[in-house]
Parts: C-alpha cells; sequence; structure tokens
C-alpha cells in the first residue's frame, strides 16, 4: 500500500471511533478501493501521483464527520455506477446480436447476463484483488469474469455451450488491461483478432460445435468481440467520469 493513502487511511480510522470496529473496518475498505480505484482511472502509479490525488480531497477527519452524517449513501453509488458500466457492455454485445438478426430472446438474455452478471459484477468484485501485482490482477480478472460468464453458456437453444464462458474471459482481460487508459485504443483491433482466432480453435478444435467453416463466420465473430471492446471502453470511460465521489470530492467543491 501507499505510505501516503496508510496514513490517511489510519487517520480516517481515528476519526470514526465510536462506530463499531467491523463496520469501521468496512467503512476504510470502501474508502480505499475509491481512491484506488480514481487513482487507476487517472493512470496514477507511484507515491508522488497518490499524494497529489490525496492533496485533492477532503481531510480524513472531514471525512470521518460526513460519514456520520450519511453514512452507507457511498457504497449505494458503488453499486450504481457498476450497474451502469455493466448496463454498457450488455448493450454492445446483446446490440450486436440483434443488429446481427440474431432471435431477440437470445439478444437479450445475452446483453443481460453480459451486462449485470459479467460487467456489474467485475466493477462490483473488483475492490477484493485491487492491491494484488498486476500479473495477478490479470489472472484473478480473467477467472472471475469467467465463472460470472456461466450463464452465458446457457443462452442459447441448443443447450450448454461451453466456449461463451470464453467471452467472460475475455471481458475481464480488456477491463483489467484498459483501466489505466494508458494501453492504446488500437491494440483492441489486435486483441479481438487474436481472441477471435481462439473462439474458432475451440469451438472446431476442441468442442466441435463448428463443422462447416465460412469466412462470412469470421466477420460476423471479429465485429462482434470489436464491439464487445468497444462496450468496455465506454463502460471504463463512464466509471473514470464517476470515479469522484461527491463524498470524495475536491476540496472546496459540492
Amino acid at each position: 500500500m501507499s505510505e501516503a493513502l496508510g496514513a490517511y487511511l489510519a487517520e480516517l480510522e481515528r476519526g470514526l471511533k465510536g462506530i463499531p470496529s467491523g463496520r469501521r473496518r468496512t467503512i476504510v475498505h470502501e474508502i480505499e478501493a475509491n481512491l484506488l480505484e480514481e487513482a487507476e482511472a487517472r493512470g496514477l502509479q507511484d507515491e508522488r501521483g497518490m499524494r497529489s490525488l490525496l492533496h485533492e480531497k477532503e481531510a480524513p477527519e472531514v471525512l470521518a464527520q460526513e460519514f456520520f452524517r450519511v453514512e452507507g449513501s457511498e457504497a449505494s453509488h458503488r453499486g450504481g455506477t457498476a450497474l451502469l458500466a455493466g448496463a454498457l457492455i450488455g448493450l454492445a454485445s446483446g446490440g450486436h446480436l440483434a443488429f446481427d438478426h440474431w432471435r431477440w430472446y437470445i439478444a437479450v438474455s445475452f446483453g443481460v447476463v453480459h451486462g449485470f452478471a459479467v460487467g456489474a459484477g467485475f466493477f462490483w468484485l473488483k475492490r477484493h484483488w485491487q492491491k494484488l501485482g498486476p500479473s495477478l490482477r490479470m489472472v484473478t480478472a480473467v477467472l472471475m469474469c469467467t465463472l460470472l460468464a456461466i450463464p452465458l453458456g446457457f443462452t442459447s437453444r441448443h443447450g450448454f455451450i461451453a466456449s461463451r464462458l470464453l467471452y467472460g474471459s475475455f471481458t475481464g482481460y480488456l477491463l483489467e488491461r484498459h483501466a489505466t487508459g494508458e494501453r492504446r485504443h488500437w491494440w483492441l483491433l489486435a486483441e479481438s483478432a487474436v481472441f477471435t482466432g481462439l473462439m474458432f480453435f475451440v469451438d472446431m478444435g476442441v468442442i466441435h460445435r463448428i463443422h462447416r467453416f465460412r469466412w462470412s463466420m469470421v466477420s460476423s465473430e471479429l465485429s462482434f468481440n470489436l464491439t464487445l471492446g468497444l462496450g468496455v471502453l465506454a463502460a471504463l470511460w463512464a466509471r473514470k467520469m464517476l470515479s469522484e465521489r461527491w463524498l470524495l470530492s475536491a476540496q472546496g467543491q459540492e
């Protein structure tokens, strides 16, 4: 943990005396997650960047007083922004399926599951692995989103399709890889192309779901994966715009 962030949180916890210890730890953990998310959204990765971020925020004692007054609203804000970001992801994937003339109930069910189970689930659970190293964060994000994508396998008229869990894996990869905004957006094309190849390898060579290959399948799959990626970028942008919560606003602002 950043030294500056550790000192800020320790002073905040001292200011929250009077609140039961379990609830006090939860509040401090929520504030830590919020600050780490905002630092990540801004691309701040060193001690100097964290000190600059904390300098913009309310003093810990002021923040503690605010929590006594409006306890619980911060968690609600986190949940709301997670749902909004997830909705953007689901709208992108489900909307593409509808545009590609898939049956409406498959497009809707895929979009809802992808957006709210995978997308919103990622943002809601992310705070649990934020403090891991970059490699462990990536592995955890991919594994968690793969598990969250299990319901995607059932969005079909032909029983469970295991390869659809990979869309959760790809979503988790993109959300973690592009979280800081430092990765060039044109990388999304290369990532989508590689993932498209992986999907055909799994569907044709592993589970043998596709028995007859047509080149039109490639353009359809690639365009879907690109749209999914654009939905992820839109979700990350929305989260960045909402990263400065009113309770953790810059000093002197409402």
